[in-house]
């Protein structure tokens, strides 16, 4: 068997792996193998179209490449081919799934040593459309000697972010800090989350009217608008 098809059926497999795990319902497609994706993944009345890819550098390729009797040949993927890449990453063992327009961009799993920015594999662990970039300074980098700070805040804290789903319903139940706290993780970190996720955080000065007034709030969710009437009063002494 030709390697290359070892190393994407290895990613495939991982995918669909990770997936189960994470409680969705996966399809392959059965009729056709010239399909632009390669797995469905089903969950909560939403498909995604996923592409399984191998990487051990963390590039998400943005073409496809085969080779037939006429020789070698490429095609650059369309933006409505796929919904997300499933990538596999072999150093860490871990599955992440940017969206296609991440395709050409490239996803460390180590710390650079260099001051451009890049995009880091933990903040693509569910289907991700937009992220921002890390910096070195987050990885406690030496840009003098180029050493890595192994007991910089990254590498030492062990916390799973919650989903995207979880985090809609927290950032509306408790203020950032509180979740930092819960989380073992820093307020910055919390809205660092809620930006990779698109997920829209309580207006300025929410909580204070929260805790001394009436406060309307209307939470958008994908398939419907909840609106909370949250009303509480207190006795304030002055």
């Amino acid at each position: 068997m030709h390697h290359t098809k070892d190393k994407g059926d290895l990613a495939a497999a991982k995918v669909i792996a990770d997936l189960v795990e994470k409680e969705y319902s996966v399809f392959v497609p059965v009729v056709t193998e010239h399909a632009p994706f390669d797995l469905i993944a089903y969950k909560d009345s939403k498909c995604y179209r996923i592409q399984a890819k191998y990487s051990s550098d963390g590039t998400l390729k943005n073409k496809s490449n085969w080779a037939d009797k006429n020789g070698c040949h490429e095609k650059k993927y369309k933006s409505d081919d796929f919904d997300f890449y499933g990538l596999y990453l072999p150093d860490i063992n871990k599955v992440v799934y940017p969206s296609i327009t991440f395709g050409g961009c490239g996803i460390r799993t180590t710390p650079p040593k260099s001051p451009n920015p890049f995009y880091w594999w933990e903040d693509f662990t569910d289907f991700t459309e937009a992220a921002s970039k890390r910096t070195y300074k987050e990885f406690g980098v030496d840009l003098t000697t180029r050493k890595v700070n192994p007991d910089s805040r990254i590498h030492t804290r062990k916390v799973e972010r919650p989903s995207k789903e979880e985090l809609e319903k927290l950032v509306w139940k408790k203020p950032t800090a509180q979740i930092g706290r819960d989380f073992g993780v820093s307020d910055k970190a919390v809205e660092k989350w809620c930006k990779a996720y698109g997920v829209e955080k309580p207006p300025r000065g929410y909580w204070v009217k929260k805790a001394y007034g009436k406060v309307e709030v209307q939470l958008t969710t994908h398939n419907e608008d909840i609106t909370h009437d949250l009303s509480l009063s207190k006795d304030v002494n002055f």
